[in-house]
């Protein structure tokens, strides 16, 4: 018995797609993200921001075939080991804090946490002098990526670099 749904590449829009038993959408991406070039002042290559979206407005209970699906195009994308994914829980209907523990939850239960490496920085943004935002944020990079110390390093300057000349 498959433990995952089958899933598509769409080329235009260059999402995964799934479809659950409920006939829930869901649609995986990794978008190019320029923050770490833009943070040290050169390019640095294959940082993506990963996106999940259910496509479908219907509320879905509880499907475990959904984060195995999930979790199944993540190995694929890091079956090449540059590449990085930094995570940002959407505050959609204020729930960033509930989608940043559940993808913890996730990777906590993953097979693939001995050569994938999760680190978590909640980013406090000054938005102006009377308001804060939090990111609930993830960065996850293959332990054999050469360049994972500096990319550390970079991540870890994101919260400075958006709070300068607030």
């Amino acid at each position: 018995m498959q433990n995952h749904y089958n899933y598509v590449f769409d080329d235009i829009t260059n999402t995964y797609n799934f479809t659950t038993k409920n006939l829930i959408l869901y649609r995986v991406a990794f978008i190019v993200d320029e923050t770490f070039s833009t943070i040290f002042g050169e390019e640095i290559p294959n940082i993506f921001q990963f996106v999940i979206e259910k496509a479908t407005d219907e509320v879905e209970s509880y499907d475990a075939k959904v984060s195995k699906t999930i979790e199944d195009i993540i190995e694929r994308f890091f079956q090449k080991v540059e590449n990085s994914l930094i995570y940002v829980c959407s505050d959609d209907n204020e729930k960033e804090i509930q989608r940043h523990k559940i993808f913890d939850r996730w990777y906590k239960k993953s097979e693939h946490k001995s050569h994938v490496t999760k680190i978590d920085n909640i980013i406090t943004v000054q938005i102006d002098a009377q308001n804060i935002q939090k990111l609930y944020t993830s960065f996850l990079f293959h332990t054999d990526n050469p360049a994972y110390k500096k990319l550390i390093k970079i991540y870890n300057q994101i919260e400075e670099v958006l709070n300068k000349n607030k």
